[in-house]
């Protein structure tokens, strides 16, 4: 396996993201090369006093093993080319059960939805219709690959939302217990 983390690696039809420098937003870009969506992410943590350089060098790290992810509970709004308003994306609820961290997008007038199915897998819904189903293979975030079974004919939004679904909100992720241990440490 290669040792690009899973969140650098492109999707299956060549789409992926790229984070800036300031770590606080995600590009979308597509497979031609051009930026379709900028997206604001979870900041990175910086630390200040005596273990700051060590502190900060493994928040470094962890991002880059794990990836970014969408700031949670409140919607995000999408800076989208061709520009669209009312675009936005949700990472669902903070704290609970997977299958209650539902994401949401609206895109083009068009409404998605992530649903965490299991441990490793997730559906992608369009307009309350499956179009795509995810499955994470590997248990660390960095780990494995994600394959997707497209349901239907997708265009260009469909690939704009499925990989920001995929990259930022990544079906296997964390459920309560994850959640809980990372609180404790």
């Amino acid at each position: 396996m290669t040792d690009m983390p899973l969140w650098r690696r492109p999707t299956r039809s060549g789409w992926r993201i790229d984070v800036d420098e300031a770590r606080t937003r995600a590009d979308v870009i597509d497979a031609a090369g051009s930026v379709r969506a900028s997206v604001p992410i979870e900041p990175v943590q910086h630390f200040t006093g005596w273990f700051a350089k060590r502190q900060n060098a493994v928040m470094s790290r962890a991002f880059e093993a794990d990836g970014p992810s969408l700031p949670a509970r409140e919607p995000n709004a999408v800076s989208l080319r061709p520009h669209d308003p009312r675009a936005f994306v949700s990472d669902g609820a903070v704290d609970g059960r997977r299958r209650e961290k539902t994401g949401r997008a609206l895109v083009h007038g068009r409404s998605y939805t992530f649903l965490h199915t299991d441990g490793q897998r997730a559906d992608a819904m369009r307009d309350g219709v499956r179009i795509a189903s995810f499955v994470k293979h590997g248990f660390r975030p960095q780990d494995g690959s994600v394959s997707r079974d497209d349901h239907l004919p997708l265009d260009e939004t469909d690939e704009l939302v499925l990989t920001v679904f995929e990259k930022l909100l990544r079906p296997g992720r964390p459920g309560a217990v994850s959640d809980l241990l990372t609180d404790l440490s």
